[in-house]
């Protein structure tokens, strides 16, 4: 199933992304599409992408309203958003707008990206609905 699965990374930065690119390939996943501009990833889903790894701070749109333009268009694709920024309003209007989960930039994003995808494969595998419990999302965003 891993490699069946349509990831597609959104990001600004193209350092970012080549990073991500790399740890999700590395962890079995090959159908990995990458955008540097919001626009263009959207124009996009009709490729149907499974997971969206999205950055929440770009040049041409914020993540959140490109989050809430996914979710009209494809309400269940798991949209995981990405961010420098340890602020908890960003992170509560992500996840009140339908992402799967918030993952701060820097030292343990490989790991937690690795975790999230693992948690989708789980929550796929048990039927599961493809939205945790809110709170446990939110306490999980900010640890280190």
């Amino acid at each position: 199933m891993k490699n069946e699965r349509s990831i597609f990374l959104v990001d600004d930065d193209m350092f970012s992304i080549n990073f991500y690119r790399q740890v999700i390939e590395n962890l079995g996943y090959s159908n990995v599409s990458t955008f540097q501009n919001a626009s263009i990833a959207l124009y996009n889903l009709d490729k149907k992408p499974s997971v969206i790894f999205l950055d929440q701070h770009m040049n041409d749109i914020s993540g959140v309203e490109v989050l809430k333009k996914i979710k009209r268009f494809e309400p269940n694709t798991y949209v995981i958003m990405i961010s420098g920024q340890e602020k908890i309003q960003i992170a509560f209007d992500a996840i009140k707008y339908g992402a799967f989960d918030y993952i701060v930039k820097g030292d343990t994003a490989e790991e937690k990206i690795k975790e999230v995808l693992e948690r989708i494969e789980k929550s796929e595998d048990a039927n599961a609905t493809p939205t945790p419990n809110f709170m446990n999302k939110l306490k999980g965003i900010f640890k280190k």
